[in-house]
């Protein structure tokens, strides 16, 4: 029990640093004049569906809102660090990750159902690519519905800032969406296999054969 108690803790701590890490490489890549955060969502939907469980999902997308917090200390935004005090950034990262991957993992496991027929590899990579867009559309969204809450509670009158963001955010969409519905498909395929938990991420006795 206690083996296994640990087992779960340090698997936790791993996660969290991959994510951590994962963000401050896109922000050590913003200051080359590429503001994007396709590493961090990447690794973050990979979590998400390694396991397929939903305390990983879950976690996942808490670990990348902590992240994002925790950046703003070391690392502060130009945007969000010089407009809204500490607790409205709580408020604009964590929450609208949390959601990202919950939907992502409700879709998967939705998609798993509708693909049923399909062999087992590519009902993978079908459900994880639907998974990880919808996922990403909630963060988006999620993000701009937070900031907008957040403007509104603390008055705000620093339009030119949001604009900015904004302008940011469109620029942004389409390469951090390609990668992610490209790449994270491959990338959990290829660690469930190098980790032996199977195509499917469950004990292989309950996969298809």
């Amino acid at each position: 029990m206690v083996k296994n108690r640990a087992y779960s803790v340090a698997k936790l701590a791993i996660m969290f640093a991959t994510i951590f890490v994962a963000m401050m490489l896109d922000r050590a890549i913003s200051f080359l004049g590429t503001s994007l955060a396709a590493v961090v969502l990447l690794v973050t939907l990979s979590f998400c569906f390694l396991e397929n469980k939903w305390t990983t999902a879950v976690m996942s997308g808490l670990f990348f809102g902590l992240a994002s917090f925790l950046k703003e200390f070391i690392l502060p935004s130009p945007n969000l660090g010089a407009v809204f005090p500490v607790q409205y950034w709580l408020l604009i990262t964590i929450p609208p990750r949390l959601l990202m991957t919950t939907v992502a993992f409700a879709v998967y496991r939705l998609m798993q159902k509708l693909c049923a027929n399909c062999k087992p590899r590519k009902r993978q990579i079908v459900s994880i690519a639907v998974a990880s867009l919808c996922g990403l559309i909630t963060n988006t969204f999620g993000f701009l519905t937070m900031l907008e809450l957040s403007r509104t509670l603390y008055q705000v009158q620093t339009y030119g800032v949001f604009v900015l963001i904004y302008g940011l955010l469109a620029r942004n969409i389409l390469p951090e969406y390609i990668i992610s519905i490209i790449g994270v498909p491959l990338v959990v395929l290829g660690v469930r296999r190098g980790l032996k938990i199977g195509i499917e991420g469950l004990p292989r006795q309950n996969e298809d054969v």
